[in-house]
Formats: structure tokens, C-alpha cells, sequence
């Protein structure tokens, strides 16, 4: 073509030229996307255990909250009853053991200990 547009010599896939890709299921736009505890240090992450059942994430945020937690999960299935806080600083993430451990919420009392990665089964 005369413009240069089309190197590959023929209609459709052009050999080298610019493929535009869409962006829709890659992680990182919007809010929310991508982020997970997975994106935090152990050591600025908190175990939750004694989770009662019905209790929904954004419930147990406002509840760690008041100490300073950035991002919340409650596990389903297997981990049920369980869940994860993160905090920005490791101090933050103690401060929660300390103040929340034996807290209640949703008629269950809380356990919050320090996160330990699980040793990979062999």
C-alpha cells in the first residue's frame, strides 16, 4: 500500500506490522484490579481464623479497619472460616494481632496470628 501501513504484503495479517490488543482481562486497570494478598510481604500479613459463617470481606475491612488494613479476604471452600489482612507496615500488622486477636464479629471470635507461608506439600 502506498502509505506503508500494510508490510506484509497482503490483506489481513500483516507480517510485522502493529497488532492492537485489547486490555480488558489484563490486571492493574480499575479499581480493585489485580490487587490480592498475594501482593503483599508476610510479614505485613495477618492469619484470621474463627471467621463465622455469612461474614463478608467488606465486613471484616470495616472491622480491621480501625487498626490500619489495606486489604482484606475471607476464604471459601476449603478455607472456610479463615481469611487474610494486610496492612502497609509490619507494625501495623502486629498492632491488629495485638488489639483484634479474641475480637467478635458476626457472632464468632476471632483468632489472629502471624502468617506463616505453608511448607509446599511434596
Amino acid at each position: 500500500s502506498e502509505k506503508g501501513w500494510d508490510k506484509g504484503g497482503g490483506k489481513g495479517k500483516g507480517g510485522g506490522g502493529y497488532v492492537w490488543m485489547p486490555m480488558f482481562d489484563a490486571k492493574g486497570w480499575g479499581k480493585g484490579k489485580g490487587m490480592s494478598a498475594k501482593n503483599f510481604r508476610p510479614d505485613k500479613k495477618v492469619w484470621i481464623g474463627g471467621i463465622a459463617e455469612g461474614v463478608t470481606y467488606k465486613e471484616l475491612h470495616e472491622h480491621f479497619k480501625v487498626v490500619g488494613a489495606k486489604w482484606v479476604e475471607v476464604w471459601q471452600g476449603t478455607g472456610a472460616g479463615t481469611g487474610v489482612a494486610c496492612f502497609a507496615t509490619a507494625e501495623e500488622a502486629a498492632a491488629a494481632i495485638s488489639s483484634l486477636n479474641g475480637s467478635e464479629i458476626g457472632g464468632g471470635s476471632l483468632v489472629v496470628d502471624v502468617w506463616e507461608k505453608k511448607p509446599k506439600a511434596a
